[in-house]
């Protein structure tokens, strides 16, 4: 994307599940994460206040697409799966309205999204998808 002075700009959000300031704080002073120490010198950081509950694939989905969980579905870690009646994980598919990659994709900017909590199965977009489930094992299927 280019910028009103001409020059592309790109933007880098890492999401850090459970980090807290005061923990990351004490290392980067005494020097012992020099790349993230890099990072927020060139860059910007902050605080986030939290939502409750405090759960991980409802809150990473409201960062992606800005809104609440009433709005964009995902409201933990499992919602009802009504083939057999049980329990599955949240999906990208269970989301209701668009992420940021969805938008920025649809704007024709590229994207490359890792590992965020309900990015399975991976969406089409302009960029990369390696979803939350990557490492998984299915233990259902040959090998």
């Amino acid at each position: 994307m280019a910028h009103r002075d001409g020059l592309s700009r790109k933007v880098l959000l890492i999401g850090w599940d459970a980090a807290d300031w005061e923990h990351i704080n004490p290392l980067l002073e005494e020097g012992l994460m020099p790349t993230l120490d890099g990072l927020i010198n060139r860059g910007v950081m902050g605080n986030l206040a939290t939502l409750q509950p405090v759960l991980s694939p409802m809150l990473w989905n409201s960062v992606a697409t800005g809104k609440f969980a009433d709005k964009h579905g995902i409201h933990g870690f499992i919602e009802p799966d009504p083939v057999n009646g049980g329990a599955r994980p949240y999906t990208s598919t269970s989301r209701k309205c668009k992420a940021l990659w969805n938008i920025l994709s649809q704007s024709g900017l590229r994207s490359n999204i890792i590992g965020w909590w309900a990015s399975h199965p991976a969406e089409p977009i302009k960029g990369t998808v390696v979803t939350n489930a990557f490492g998984v094992v299915r233990f259902d299927r040959p090998r």
